[in-house]
């Protein structure tokens, strides 16, 4: 019996001396160097191919693993790649419609530009037709209202009413006196109406 116990104490002297301490101290050097950023578990797969009979066994996993790892990311690259290909249909579809619309508002400003560039020359022109027709007027306020009474009927309605408007009250008498009844009817209705 004390072959046994001898036997037994010997076990557990070797079991608490130097086993537990050598998996403790493999276990917390493991922690520290996965926590320093070693791949623990890579240099042990690594370490465990080179020994005889277990090369074959190790690179069968490394495959099925290296397989499962590689569909993951690819699967993510893939997912994000139509995410960002959708993003960027929709920015294109933006930019599309930003761009009709500044080309909308290109055109109505360019439209907004001439009506204000034939109103300016609407207004000039009307401008210099008064003053021409008030130049017009002096020298049909000079002339003898007969002459005047002639000459008018042979000129356009709107110079002919230019005309009339822009001579003195006077004149225009004058003037409507020496023309024909309908010649008189006609641009004393004109007068009247403008």
């Amino acid at each position: 019996m004390k072959k046994n116990e001898n036997d037994s104490s010997k076990l557990q002297w070797t079991l608490f001396v130097i086993v537990i301490p050598f998996i403790f101290t493999v276990t917390f050097i493991t922690v520290i160097l996965t926590v320093a950023g070693v791949d623990v578990a890579g240099k042990m797969k690594e370490a465990i191919s080179h020994l005889p009979g277990t090369a074959d066994h190790t690179s069968v996993q490394e495959k099925k693993s290296s397989k499962n790892a590689d569909a993951s990311p690819a699967a993510e690259l893939e997912e994000e790649n139509k995410f960002q290909k959708t993003t960027i249909e929709k920015q294109l579809q933006e930019i599309s419609a930003l761009e009709n619309d500044a080309d909308l508002k290109v055109r109505e400003i360019q439209q907004l530009s001439q009506e204000v560039k034939s109103l300016k020359e609407q207004l000039l022109g009307s401008e210099n037709k008064e003053k021409e027709g008030k130049d017009i007027a002096k020298l049909y306020e000079k002339m003898s209202s007969k002459k005047a009474a002639e000459i008018i009927p042979f000129l356009s309605d709107e110079e002919a009413l230019l005309i009339l408007t822009s001579i003195k009250d006077d004149q225009l008498i004058a003037v409507l006196e020496k023309m024909s009844a309908e010649d008189a009817a006609k641009y004393t209705k004109m007068l009247a109406e403008s």
